[in-house]
């Protein structure tokens, strides 16, 4: 992959990203690779020497990276702690890889830089997933797991909302637990996941639009003067169904001040997310 400097940034940043020293080992695929969509995983790989992106979108990627240089700090007290372990298990003639940050007391940590907005609104599914298939190798080699955990760094705490906002982490760094899968709920997974990624690898299949963080087209009522919309829709019909039911029109139209806002859908990963965009017929054609 070839690394941009589109904003100009001091070539040390740019070095910094360049110099990545990730390295899944001799696996045929690792576990965040695993989780990802099988086409965009297969465009990249065969597309590897094309790929671009810039430096400056790399920025949560070198935080990520900060972390398990603070982990290698850690100390394995009286090896009662695994710190920074490399896991290889094979599933349907495939090698998986997979990093574990830190395992404790028998439970599998993992470490990121995230949103508090993701605390709030609930993990994200692939997190859960990455989280299960760790602990899934954590039991293959040989450690019990009793629970699976984020140590969520937030990146976008506020000291004054969490001092004003009940709901809100009161601390720039929470401990969040995930739902833990049984054995066999892993087995399944990564058995599936394997062979989706096999597949592909001989017929592009198509991302699904959970794949694409695919956001659907709105209608927004709208009001001068305000910012945010007092309702969102599917359909311009719903939305009028919906103003005239709480008295935002009249004769059939809507009243003065207020209008309809058209709001088109994305696909979140593909337009600002997938290096394989570029390359992926099913985004361009669209």
């Amino acid at each position: 992959m070839k690394i941009t400097n589109k904003l100009n940034l001091p070539w040390h940043l740019v070095d910094a990203v360049e110099n990545d020293p990730y390295n899944a080992g001799a696996s045929d695929i690792s576990v965040t690779r695993l989780i990802a969509p099988p086409r965009m995983v297969a465009l990249n790989a065969t597309h590897k020497d094309e790929l671009e992106e810039d430096a400056a979108d790399r920025s949560f990627s070198l935080m990520g990276q900060a972390i398990h240089t603070v982990l290698e700090r850690v100390t394995d007290r009286e090896g009662d702690r695994v710190i920074e372990r490399r896991m290889f298990q094979e599933v349907g003639g495939w090698t998986i890889s997979g990093q574990l940050d830190l395992w404790e007391n028998n439970i599998v940590y993992d470490h990121k830089f995230t949103s508090v907005w993701e605390t709030l609104n609930g993990l994200k599914p692939e997190k859960i997933q990455q989280l299960n298939i760790l602990a899934w190798l954590c039991r293959k080699d040989g450690l019990k797991v009793d629970g699976v955990k984020i140590c969520a760094i937030y990146r976008d705490w506020s000291k004054t909302k969490a001092k004003g906002e009940r709901d809100y982490p009161q601390h720039s760094i929470g401990i969040i637990d995930a739902p833990l899968w049984t054995d066999a709920e892993c087995q399944s997974f990564i058995e599936e996941r394997v062979y989706l990624h096999q597949q592909a690898r001989i017929e592009l299949p198509l991302c699904s639009p959970d794949d694409q963080w695919e956001k659907p087209s709105k209608y927004a009522l709208m009001k001068e003067g305000r910012i945010s919309a007092i309702k969102l829709e599917n359909s311009e019909e719903d939305l009028m169904g919906y103003a005239e039911a709480k008295g935002h029109t009249t004769e059939g139209k809507l009243k003065k001040g207020c209008y309809i806002e058209f709001r088109p859908g994305e696909k979140m990963r593909c337009e600002n997310y997938c290096t394989a965009a570029p390359f992926c017929s099913q985004f361009n054609d669209a």
